[in-house]
């Protein structure tokens, strides 16, 4: 561990406290819990600490990996309300997700709401084996969904390929819920609590969830008891829209055959069925039932489940979260404070950030500028920016002549020859002057008597370091 880490861990522990420190009041914030929300449940168990409140029909388990501080995994329970929103129902912490601690979270979970044997519940997981045998043994009558995007990963491992991806999903238009996003929307929330200790973070998740549930339930306080909530609401209207490509065509006693070129499906509007089987899985309707009800000029919202109703809703948020004390105020317990788990060293470096399937498509969130005008900052037109303004004065610049000629060597010796080169050819000059008949033998020769006395002055202070007196001789270019 660095410098830099170590000093942040030691500020984290002198404002948050240590570990141990958080995991010895665990006993004492467990009694708060019992008494400030008396139809709330905190239980502990070795290792495992969970808290769980109220829930509603679907119910989304996820697990997410603890860093930093507080060396565990949190494992919840996700649902959703009558408004199709999210609704919190249990978390937990635990040292490591395996089969043994989802089997003492969900045993919990199924006394606290009595599920029974889950008859009449629907359960997404992302394909966890320990929580798959666990669903099994302890909730046999559940409707186990898996999340979509992990089983087309897992499909495409297999079947590799574009065209067998969209037909999954095509397949996959008939469910409702078919994503384990409910979960992976709450584990966004806390990403930032998750790096801090044990009390710490159950904490920012009871404020998050006591905040959040106080504004939903105000939310929906003025809504109709009998009539849908406004999200199904907003997708019935969605349907209405789309349900004129449809023709209506009457079988039977509330039984009707809807038609859209080659597509034709069956509705039983008194059994509230369709063979597209979207009506049995969402519970509001499908394209096909909102068009036989529109047909026969009848209120769509009627036909909706009452699990969509405002009554339903302001029952979920019936039993809010209560404000609890600070722990200057927690009641002391004679039970022995634990200690916190061992840490488990992972291969590699750990990773803060979801752990994202090979398969699953990274977009770069880009915003266009087609269409928008641009308006420089000097002098306030549009049509061009700073960089492309005509009142910024540009800086000249700078022309370097590029040498035409290049002296290769000289002789210093009287009479000798020099070669050198002009405009990429060669010449000869003997004694100092250039032959006849070139074009710029006055700069040449100019420019090599020039070069001469560079070289004799270089060597006439050579000499002179040398010696530590000046040259007296009549040439200095005689060096002996």
């Amino acid at each position: 561990m660095g410098q830099c880490r170590r000093a942040k861990k030691h500020a984290i522990e002198l404002i948050e406290g240590t570990l141990v420190e958080h995991y010895s009041k665990l006993w004492s914030y467990g009694e708060e819990i019992r008494r400030s929300n008396p139809r709330s449940i905190m239980r502990m168990d070795g290792l495992k600490q969970g808290w769980r409140g109220s829930c509603r029909r679907v119910i989304n388990p996820d697990g997410c990996f603890l860093k930093v501080l507080c060396t565990g995994e949190l494992i919840t329970a996700i649902g959703r309300d009558a408004n199709n929103h999210i609704f919190s129902i249990a978390w937990a912490v635990v040292c490591v997700e395996n089969k043994e601690n989802w089997k003492w979270f969900l045993e919990n979970l199924k006394d606290d709401l009595g599920m029974d044997n889950g008859f009449g519940i629907a359960l997404m997981s992302d394909q966890h084996k320990g929580l798959l045998e666990v669903v099994k043994e302890i909730l046999p009558s559940v409707e186990h969904r898996q999340c979509a995007r992990h089983v087309v990963a897992n499909f495409s491992k297999r079947f590799p390929g574009v065209m067998y991806e969209k037909m999954f999903w095509k397949e996959g238009k008939m469910c409702d819920a078919i994503e384990n996003g409910l979960s992976e929307s709450f584990n966004n929330v806390i990403r930032d609590a998750r790096k801090k200790p044990i009390i710490t973070i159950l904490e920012e998740i009871r404020l998050y969830v006591m905040e959040r549930q106080f504004h939903l339930s105000m939310k929906g306080g003025s809504w109709p008891d009998f009539e849908p909530c406004p999200s199904i609401t907003s997708l019935l209207n969605q349907l209405k829209k789309a349900q004129r490509y449809w023709k209506v065509l009457p079988t039977g006693l509330n039984q009707f055959e809807t038609r859209n070129l080659a597509e034709s499906y069956v509705i039983d509007l008194e059994k509230k069925t369709c063979s597209c089987r979207v009506w049995q899985l969402n519970g509001y309707g499908c394209v096909h039932s909102v068009a036989t009800i529109s047909y026969l000029n009848k209120d769509v919202g009627s036909y909706v489940d009452p699990m969509f109703f405002g009554a339903f809703y302001r029952n979920a948020y019936k039993y809010p979260l209560r404000g609890m004390n600070g722990c200057n105020m927690w009641p002391s317990t004679s039970f022995i404070p634990p200690l916190p788990p061992l840490k488990r060293k992972m291969p590699g470096r750990p990773k803060v950030n979801k752990r994202k399937d090979p398969g699953e498509k990274t977009t770069r969130h880009t915003v266009s500028k087609v269409g928008k005008k641009i308006l420089s900052s000097v002098c306030k037109q549009v049509g061009h920016n700073k960089a492309t303004c005509p009142k910024v004065e540009k800086p000249k610049k700078l022309k370097v002549k590029r040498k035409r000629s290049t002296i290769k060597g000289c002789n210093e010796e009287e009479g000798s020859g020099s070669k050198t080169t002009v405009g990429g050819k060669q010449k000869q000059s003997e004694g100092g002057n250039e032959e006849e008949g070139s074009g710029s033998k006055t700069t040449v020769a100019r420019k090599r008597k020039q070069s001469e006395r560079i070289i004799k002055k270089k060597l006439a202070k050579r000499v002179e370091g040398k010696n530590g007196e000046g040259n007296s001789g009549d040439n200095p270019m005689n060096i002996e």
